[in-house]
């Protein structure tokens, strides 16, 4: 599963956050820019509801803002919406 969040005012240089959450972890992808380019930083997180709570602690981002996209196709870059 993957989402992203458009931030309404950038925090910091952050203005696009998305997770992506794998068979094994979950990663938070923060963007510069609301392009679609490749993230500028990542954090991995155990679970889904811990990247949450940092979403929502650290970036004001409520469930509201999440846009819930595809997967990532096979040899497909995590952070990039094809």
């Amino acid at each position: 599963m993957r989402m992203y969040a458009l931030l309404t005012e950038p925090i910091g240089d952050i203005s696009k956050v998305m997770i992506y959450e794998s068979k094994y972890r979950v990663y938070v992808f923060l963007f510069e820019t609301h392009e679609n380019k490749g993230a500028n930083a990542d954090y991995c997180y155990e679970t889904l509801g811990e990247a949450m709570e940092f979403c929502n602690e650290e970036l004001n981002i409520v469930e509201e803002q999440w846009v819930v996209i595809n997967d990532p196709k096979e040899g497909e870059q995590h952070d990039i919406i094809y």
